[in-house]
């Protein structure tokens, strides 16, 4: 919840006053749904929960035509202390990816030889296609509403996925050779 917190506090501070739905769109700008693993729905919870613990406070509830009443939000001074604090602690702690593959890669051994390197094969080719995604829309007209350093999540994104396809095509050259697993 902490990296959601961070980022929907970042979007309100950025926005405000805002309701979830102005918030919810312009993190749909930034496409933050590749790389924050954000459910838009959850966006609302969040508002509420922050709302409680006193981190944001209502500002108003506007109204239009027949559409359920919209709350808007500002930041208190105690969610400004709690956006810097995670700020601070996200890009100055290394905090470990959970990755599933990760696991998986420690049993390689236990993969017939032409199922790995075709599943290697398959996993660099996914890279190669991540980054062509990342750089398509890092140039496309969706991420021209969003703040320009929005765009550095694509590049480190895209930079990672260009290392892991060069660490898969290493990988099949070892097992070819035989020197894995």
């Amino acid at each position: 919840m902490s990296s959601t917190r961070l980022l929907i506090l970042g979007a309100l501070r950025f926005l405000q006053p805002a309701h979830g739905y102005r918030i919810r769109r312009e993190l749909e700008s930034w496409s933050a749904e590749n790389w924050a693993n954000i459910a838009y729905g959850s966006i609302y919870h969040a508002l509420k929960k922050m709302a409680e613990e006193g981190l944001i406070e209502p500002t108003g509830t506007d109204r239009v035509n027949n559409r359920p009443a919209r709350t808007t939000y500002a930041v208190t001074e105690f969610g400004e202390a709690e956006f810097h604090r995670l700020l601070h602690e996200y890009w100055w702690e290394m905090k470990p990816v959970i990755d599933p593959f990760q696991v998986a890669l420690s049993f390689m051994g236990d993969m017939p030889r032409d199922e790995l390197i075709a599943a290697l094969r398959r996993r660099a080719a996914a890279y190669r296609s991540a980054v062509e995604e990342f750089e398509y829309s890092r140039r496309s007209k969706m991420m021209f509403d969003a703040p320009r350093h929005v765009n550095e999540i694509f590049h480190l994104a895209s930079a990672q996925c260009e290392a892991s396809a060069r660490w898969a095509d290493e990988t099949i050259r070892k097992v070819k050779r035989g020197e894995l697993p």
